[in-house]
């Protein structure tokens, strides 16, 4: 065993974990403790293997990338232009004039779930 342990404190854990020196705080005061002071009086880590003991006890954080600017405007074309193609297709298959305005009946709504149904069926395959 070493002679020599490299004993560290909260705040140098926390720069080390890339944390707040309260997340490493409330790890050490959870019961039971996720994370345990190596020297309790004088509130020192053990720096050998702290990411490893940390990681093991800690969920994972969300640092997931978000969707970029440039992204989200490609996935907002796409929507639109699938929607333009449904209502293409749509007022083909159904004639408009003949409908008076709404409020409309069941049965119409129904004739008109149908239509689209079959305009979203059309425009999947042509995506």
């Amino acid at each position: 065993m070493s002679a020599t342990k490299t004993l560290i404190s909260v705040s140098e854990a926390a720069e080390i974990l890339g944390r707040s020196k309260s997340t490493v705080y409330a790890a050490l005061n959870e019961t039971p403790p996720r994370l345990h002071y190596h020297d309790v009086r004088r509130r020192l880590l053990l720096r050998e293997g702290l990411e490893t003991r940390f990681a093991r006890s800690t969920r994972p954080r969300i640092d997931k990338p978000q969707a970029q600017a440039a992204e989200r405007k490609r996935k907002t074309a796409d929507f639109q232009k699938q929607w333009e193609i449904i209502a293409e297709t749509a007022n083909k298959t159904l004639d408009c004039g003949a409908w008076p305005g709404p409020p409309w009946s069941g049965k119409q709504w129904a004739v008109l779930a149908g239509c689209i149904d079959i305009a979203i069926e059309e425009a999947n395959s042509e995506i």
